[in-house]
């Protein structure tokens, strides 16, 4: 796939998402006309960009689709819930052809017969002045015939003006050929009084041309200037049949705003664009600029040790302001990977809604929190555990809609996508108001697969973590689509990867509340370094509450002990030393460090502090990567791996001694 293919194929995806969460929102229908104006300029930036690479049969039926978006547009045609579903299936129609035609495939018999069916539904849609349209006005632009309507889309440089060409010459020239029957000025593209520079071009046009020519004949008319224009062609077949009224509401353009609207529209751009520009990068080099700038933090962690070893003071003040540089450019680099996580929930929508659909569900879903931003790779690595708790909740989580009015409930029930950041990582939460889990069911399948004994003492919250073993499910009939339980302990294992840590909380009757927890990167964080036995150690410095050195007192009191009480704050206690079995030298100075995650603290008796570290998260190989409570390495200045705790695996083995 060349360049020029990919970005194409980037830019439709976009206007595509761009058109499915509008018709989404339009779900039910609706007289909203920016709704309608987004999914009309989907379908018109698709058809136009579908142009510049001669994919006819995109233009051709994004065409007819467009066509009849602007007769809704004008308040001809109503969008109503069937309509608003055949323009979702033209939406897919239309992601199938460009996966096809982007990749050098042909269209299939299959595919051609789906649009051609799409098609003539399409225009069973078309108002009554537009009785006389059919699907044969409609059908593949024969570019090579001379003869009839062309139409022709031209978007100028910002300095076409210097190419020695004016506009009104070009129309001149399409005089000689034929007839303007139609032109239409492109404005959007206009910016307030006061920025204009009169050098520059600024405006386009739609022009519908008879003539006998044909269409290489009309490329000749810009090959001058084919460098300063973007231009489309399209032809338009048994334009005798289509009355002038009916061409000019399909070839309109801008959406039909009062000049008000335009104004305010045109004033929100402009203040946007003053502020910042989008600029598309390929993810690969992100990545790699990345894993680059987690190599300049090795080698600076290496500098400091040889200036801090060197006694010498200038080379110290040196080496501290390079750090302190390469922190900013750090986080420069890493926000360039930060995304809002509403971006990518917002194709989550689709699912909801066609799943709601199967099981004959009302359900409304709300994302929340969608301007919280996470790491790309992150977020890419959460979808698919995402998608897997979503069904689960819309599947067995909420009840029909009779049952649910029996129990005195609305009968549509309600899924919300929650993220929001706290204490240095990110909370994204999946709530329903469905049935929530019976938990005495939980429990005793549990039993009966021998997952706990008969006599067990669980609390509430571990029987609700029994949903993510290997196997347990409590539904009475298996779904083809979820089923909870099915494979929550592969969602379980896809948290944890990512360093992350999830937890239930559900009431019977009243709803469920699935809790992720996750970093804000997988590559590069402040850590903490310290060391237990023989082994340095890094935690991430935002999951710290305080470090403590011990007096003699304290040494002895927890000596043994499960727990510590800090300024009367009873904690439990982890002695890393035993976690990892560690040689315990008693001569060692003891210490604490206090560990927070979401609503846990523990302490950490470890034996010496050596302070704020940047580190770089390195794998550990297949051989080291399931050792618990470890979740990576990172190499120090001098040379030595340090080990990289895993807090949640910690807190976790904590809640199952009972000591949180």
């Amino acid at each position: 796939m060349t360049e020029e293919l990919e970005l194409f194929y980037e830019d439709a995806t976009e206007q595509l998402q761009y058109m499915e969460n509008a018709l989404l929102d339009a779900s039910e229908g609706t007289d909203d006309l920016e709704k309608i104006g987004e999914i009309f300029r989907a379908m018109h930036t698709i058809k136009g960009t579908a142009g510049m690479f001669d994919f006819d049969e995109i233009v051709n039926f994004t065409h007819v689709a467009e066509s009849l978006l602007d007769e809704v547009r004008q308040e001809k045609v109503a969008l109503d819930s069937s309509l608003a579903t055949l323009f979702m299936l033209s939406k897919d129609h239309t992601q199938i052809m460009t996966e096809e035609l982007v990749n050098g495939n042909g269209l299939n018999e299959d595919i051609q017969k789906s649009g051609n069916l799409l098609k003539e539904q399409l225009l069973s849609y078309m108002s009554s002045s537009s009785d006389s349209l059919n699907l044969q006005d409609f059908e593949k632009n024969d570019f090579t015939q001379a003869g009839g309507i062309w139409r022709v889309s031209i978007k100028f440089s910002e300095d076409f003006f210097t190419s020695g060409m004016d506009i009104f010459s070009i129309f001149r020239y399409f005089n000689k050929l034929g007839e303007i029957v139609d032109n239409k000025p492109l404005i959007s593209s206009i910016p307030l009084l006061e920025e204009i520079n009169p050098l520059h071009a600024y405006i386009g046009f739609e022009i519908d041309f008879k003539s006998d020519c044909t269409k290489e004949d009309i490329e000749e008319i810009f090959e001058f200037v084919e460098d300063d224009v973007e231009l489309v062609i399209t032809k338009l077949e048994n334009q005798d049949k289509i009355s002038k009224k009916v061409q000019k509401e399909i070839t309109a353009i801008e959406p039909k705003v009062s000049k008000k609207e335009e104004q305010k529209d045109e004033i929100l751009k402009n203040s946007a664009e003053k502020k910042s520009f989008s600029l598309r990068v390929d993810s690969s080099k992100v990545d790699d600029l990345i894993n680059k700038m987690s190599e300049m933090v090795i080698q600076n962690a290496k500098i400091v040790q040889m200036a801090e070893d060197s006694g010498d003071d200038e080379l110290e003040e040196a080496s501290e302001n390079m750090t302190a540089l390469l922190e900013e450019v750090r986080d420069s680099v890493m926000n360039i990977r930060m995304v809002r996580v509403e971006d990518s929930f917002i194709k989550f929508k689709r699912i909801v809604n066609d799943t709601a659909k199967k099981l004959g569900k009302d359900i409304a879903f709300n994302i929340i929190g969608g301007e919280t931003e996470l790491d790309k790779s992150v977020v890419e690595k959460l979808s698919d555990p995402l998608v897997h708790m979503l069904r689960n909740s819309i599947d067995h989580g909420i009840e029909m809609p009779e049952v649910r009015v029996q129990n005195g409930k609305n009968a549509k029930g309600t899924v919300n996508l929650r993220a929001y950041p706290d204490a240095g990582t990110i909370v994204v939460e999946i709530e329903d108001d469905g049935a929530g889990i019976d938990k005495e069911r939980v429990l005793q399948k549990a039993i009966d697969n021998a997952l706990v004994p008969q006599n067990n003492t669980l609390s509430e919250k571990e029987i609700f973590m029994l949903i993510f073993e290997a196997g347990l499910s409590t539904v009475k009939e298996v779904s083809n689509l979820s089923g909870r339980g099915v494979g929550m302990d592969v969602v379980k294992r896809n948290i944890e990867a990512l360093r992350g840590m999830i937890e239930i909380d559900s009431e019977k009757g009243k709803g469920s509340k699935i809790t992720i927890r996750l970093p804000l990167t997988l590559a590069i964080i402040d850590g903490f370094l310290f060391q237990a036995g023989k082994t340095k150690y890094i935690i991430p410095l935002e999951m710290i509450r305080e470090c403590i050195e011990l007096n003699d007192e304290y040494k002895s009191d927890i000596e043994g002990s499960e727990s510590i009480n800090i300024r009367d704050d009873v904690l439990p206690l982890l002695d890393i030393r035993r976690y990892f079995n560690e040689p315990i030298d008693q001569s060692l100075r003891k210490n604490v460090i206090v560990v927070k995650y979401g609503n846990y603290a523990v302490g950490l008796q470890v034996d010496e502090f050596f302070g704020e570290q940047q580190t770089v998260i390195k794998p550990l190989g297949g051989i080291f990567e399931h050792i618990p409570g470890v979740s990576g390495g990172s190499i120090l200045g001098s040379g030595e791996v340090a080990l990289i705790v895993d807090i949640p695996k910690l807190i976790e083995y904590k809640i199952k001694q009972k000591g949180v």
